[in-house]
């Protein structure tokens, strides 16, 4: 008889999938509007960005931020909150190169219904354990410098980027990175020959000034680094998640405006290469609800039908599976 921990996750969750739809059913007939989506989300919409976490029967890494458990049961709770029928389960830095919660939850769910961003080291990987996890749904790979706070000089990161780039290349996954906006411009003379699919995490983790007493609204230009990622998204190779702006806003919640600026000109110089994430379940920030925010992404887009579907769906359909 298998002890908890060593129960498959796959098995332990399967369950709670059982009953998903009948969660989807009590979302759209509840008189509750902070359970139903916003009634402009598009169908099929994709959360490109969100976590399942289970400090119980996966300890973290040693070292890691403290978090709560977030199931596939928790997963597909708020994604039919948030009106998303697509999810992209991305690695937590608090596990390191260990998949195994995030292979069994693709296990449970199918790659019908969610996909996988996985961690692994490069120098220690076979094409048949990418080739497995490929077959399970996963479609990239993390390099997460940001929250770890251990960015290596531009030249040790491109040629990263390129070995990585040419590990995931024979089976056409993303080649996912977290890094400061700042230094977005040194590995901008890379991304032309990975020849891969990059994205880039969270606007691009942009350092937002405090707002001034003068109310002028932010010029994103001045953002260091923000040109440069102007020009990578005008390749046809790059993309950018809007996303988590409540870890750069010096803004109050739930709108967090001062990051407006930042999105209008994105939507305005490179429409086809957002793509929304939640980013839940806000690691750091638990309890926050990023349902207002969300709400207030689709206001930004002034009633644009087409600007709101590639930002919510068709964008993301094309980075993920290639419109497959």
């Amino acid at each position: 008889m298998y002890g908890l921990k060593n129960f498959p996750t796959y098995l332990f969750l399967a369950h709670y999938l059982f009953i998903s739809q009948a969660v989807t059913r009590a979302a759209s007939s509840s008189d509750s509007c902070a359970s139903k989506p916003d009634s402009h989300m598009p169908n099929g919409s994709w959360d490109s960005h969100l976590h399942v976490l289970d400090p119980v029967r996966f300890p973290p890494i040693p070292g890691s931020y403290e978090f709560g458990t977030y199931t596939a049961w928790d997963a597909t709770v708020e994604e039919t909150r948030l009106g998303c029928s697509n999810m992209v389960l991305i690695q937590p830095s608090v596990y390191g190169n260990d998949n195994t919660l995030l292979i069994d939850t693709l296990k449970a769910f199918g790659p019908e219904r969610a996909l996988g961003v996985i961690v692994f080291d490069v120098a220690n990987i076979s094409t048949a354990q990418l080739q497995e996890w490929n077959d399970l749904g996963v479609r990239g790979v993390r390099l997460n410098f940001q929250s770890t706070g251990d960015t290596p000089p531009a030249k040790e990161l491109r040629d990263m980027m390129q070995r990585y780039a040419d590990a995931i290349r024979p089976f056409s996954w993303v080649l996912q990175i977290y890094i400061a906006m700042k230094d977005i411009p040194g590995i901008e003379p890379v991304i032309p020959t990975l020849g891969v699919k990059v994205v880039i995490d969270h606007l691009g983790h942009p350092d937002i000034p405090k707002s001034n007493t003068s109310g002028t609204a932010l010029d994103p230009h001045t953002l260091a680094g923000f040109v440069s990622m102007l020009r990578i998204l005008q390749q046809d190779n790059t993309w950018v998640k809007v996303s988590a702006v409540y870890r750069v806003s010096q803004a109050p919640g739930p709108l967090y405006t001062d990051l407006d600026p930042v999105i209008l000109e994105l939507f305005r110089a490179a429409p086809s290469r957002l793509v929304y994430a939640s980013d839940w379940p806000h690691t750091r920030f638990e309890g926050l609800d990023i349902k207002p925010w969300t709400s207030h992404l689709l206001d930004l887009t002034k009633g644009n039908t087409d600007l709101r579907n590639k930002l919510f769906r068709d964008n993301a359909r094309e980075l993920w599976t290639g419109n497959e």
